[in-house]
């Protein structure tokens, strides 16, 4: 049945077109998410009294049918809530994790053979046990208000009466041999014969909905019980090499409290996600390498601004290379590492006029010898949710399977991960990587859900981004035009991307104003390569009118408020 949404089609993007700013929701209450259907659940949740904590869970759920390529049940996810009344900033790591029994890399076996890459990159292998559902019902737990159930009638309305297929799901299963690369897809995001539906079409996915149901009803240890358990490891046997997650794994999992990195830019605080997030570290390195050496001026259309912002972010990338993985196994020197003197001095290198070829880690504490530096890259679908409730508490999440469509494989109508990538390449010899695979563990991700205060400790920035390693270039260029150049979101969010996120090279957004900057930067000496760089940020900043919300216009995502002007 096909049955085209205008407003929908309306926020369809032709990768090679220039960003456009929208409008900005403006309101007391107020979400943004990745797709309009879970912003609706989620003003659907405050309009009824919920928090800022139920709101996102119903819009989690959303996410996971109609941007399933993006995240859901399979997948893990980092949070940060704002409790107005206490006045006090959480944040949950929820990342997807190896499980007990591991290799010493992907690309290893267990008789210790090694593996083409194309055959663990995707399948079983490279499925991590999944975290999201936790984190939800630990947010649920600490921050509720409306009972578990009502969160899920949304998504399970949606998921059996349907939903219409979006651009931006439809243009990644536009690519060639998407049918023969995702067999599972099959009867659910593409036909039965494997011919992709046009966009609007009217899409059902009754699995998830019971599956929804059955967590509705007997809480998030549901999703696993009654036998489903052996669902989702039936499905980790599938695809290329078997994955080596067990029950256990999955009934073992923990979410981690992780206290927050806050630093100073300008007249904020910026706090954002600790590791294994390198997205967090990153942001606020660059930040303050910035406030040190721009005079004042953050114009990204100047190509001596540019120049400065990709040389204090191919700095910050070879930090986070070497330093940043999951605390509960290295101690990771993240405060050494967003100390403002540490970072006056490698801002103080920083050459104004030519780019460094070959940045190197700075020293930001004793003791560090002995370790490599991480070469996996981080690229991703992703989905950002960001929630401001009437009581002036305040969420930001994102939320993953990794790659589009993960693994591939599915289980009870949703898509299990393939974050089993995210981890560093087994090392030679003695060197040690702090991301190696080892068991139990999370690899690092980009993601970096975010709040900036006032002076006063208000929140006045709410948000993050998708988007794999480029995430931490959105974020921080966003964060810069909000803060420092006073942007509404929707103009921030709209403007041409850098991205430092590939190793040897930097990228402008092909077909935005970003791209004019290729020749300047070139004749300071910089690779570059224009590309698409979809993003996918989600940010609601405080105004005199109320909070203001935008997503991002690359992508299906909307903002909306319970009142408008």
């Amino acid at each position: 049945m096909r049955r085209p949404i205008p407003f929908l089609l309306a926020l369809a993007l032709s990768a090679c077109a220039a960003p456009v700013a929208g409008p900005d929701a403006v309101g007391e209450g107020i979400a943004v998410t990745a797709h309009p259907l879970a912003t609706r659940a989620a003003l659907d949740m405050l309009r009824r009294g919920g928090s800022a904590a139920d709101a996102a869970i119903a819009a989690q759920m959303v996410i996971g049918l109609v941007e399933a390529q993006s995240s859901g049940l399979g997948g893990g996810t980092l949070a940060m809530y704002w409790d107005a009344a206490g006045r006090k900033l959480t944040a949950w790591d929820g990342l997807a994790r190896a499980p007990a029994k591991v290799t010493p890399g992907l690309r290893v076996d267990v008789d210790g053979t090694q593996l083409d890459a194309d055959l663990v990159s995707r399948g079983g292998r490279s499925v991590g046990v999944p975290g999201t559902l936790p984190l939800m019902k630990q947010l649920h737990e600490r921050h509720g208000k409306l009972p578990w159930a009502r969160l899920f009638d949304p998504a399970i309305a949606m998921a059996e009466q349907g939903f219409a297929m979006a651009p931006y799901m439809h243009g990644i299963l536009a690519a060639r041999g998407a049918a023969e690369t995702h067999p599972e897809l099959r009867g659910t995001f593409l036909n039965a014969d494997g011919s992709l539906p046009p966009v609007g079409t009217i899409l059902r996915n009754p699995a998830y909905g019971a599956t929804l149901r059955r967590i509705a009803a007997g809480g998030a240890e549901a999703l696993y019980a009654g036998g489903h358990g052996e669902e989702f490891l039936a499905a980790v046997k599938r695809g290329g090499k078997p994955g080596l997650i067990e029950e256990s794994d999955l009934r073992s999992y923990r979410v981690a409290e992780r206290a927050p990195l806050c630093a100073p830019f300008l007249a904020y605080s910026v706090c954002v996600m600790a590791p294994p997030s390198f997205g967090g570290v990153y942001v606020l390195q660059v930040l303050q390498m910035l406030e040190a050496r721009a005079g004042g001026r953050f114009d990204f259309a100047d190509p001596a601004f540019a120049h400065l912002y990709l040389e204090a972010g191919k700095l910050a990338q070879a930090d986070r290379r070497r330093y940043v993985g999951d605390p509960d196994f290295f101690a990771v020197p993240a405060r050494e590492m967003i100390d403002p003197g540490y970072l006056r001095a490698r801002a103080a290198a920083i050459d104004l006029t030519r780019a460094e070829a070959d940045p190197k880690p700075g020293t930001p504490a004793p003791g560090l010898a002995g370790l490599t530096d991480d070469e996996s890259e981080h690229f991703a679908a992703t989905s950002q949710i960001a929630v401001v409730d009437r009581r002036g508490n305040a969420l930001s999440i994102t939320t993953t399977i990794n790659l589009n469509f993960g693994s591939r494989l599915a289980a009870g109508g949703y898509v299990l991960n393939n974050a089993m990538t995210n981890f560093a390449p087994a090392p030679r010899g003695n060197a040690v990587a702090v991301n190696r695979m080892e068991p139990n563990k999370r690899p690092v991700s980009s993601m970096a859900p975010t709040m900036a205060f006032d002076r006063s400790g208000r929140p006045v920035v709410v948000g993050g981004s998708a988007g794999g390693g480029p995430i931490v270039d959105y974020i921080a260029q966003s964060l810069v035009e909000m803060l420092a150049n006073d942007r509404a979101p929707a103009e921030a969010l709209a403007q041409g991307h850098l991205s430092t996120a590939t190793a040897g090279k930097i990228q402008l957004e092909r077909g935005s104003a970003a791209a004019a900057l290729a020749g300047p930067l070139r004749a300071r000496g910089h690779e570059v390569e224009e590309a698409t760089l979809l993003s996918g940020l989600g940010f609601l900043k405080r105004a005199a009118q109320g909070w203001q919300g935008a997503a991002d216009p690359r992508r299906d995502g909307a903002a909306l408020a319970l009142t408008s002007n």
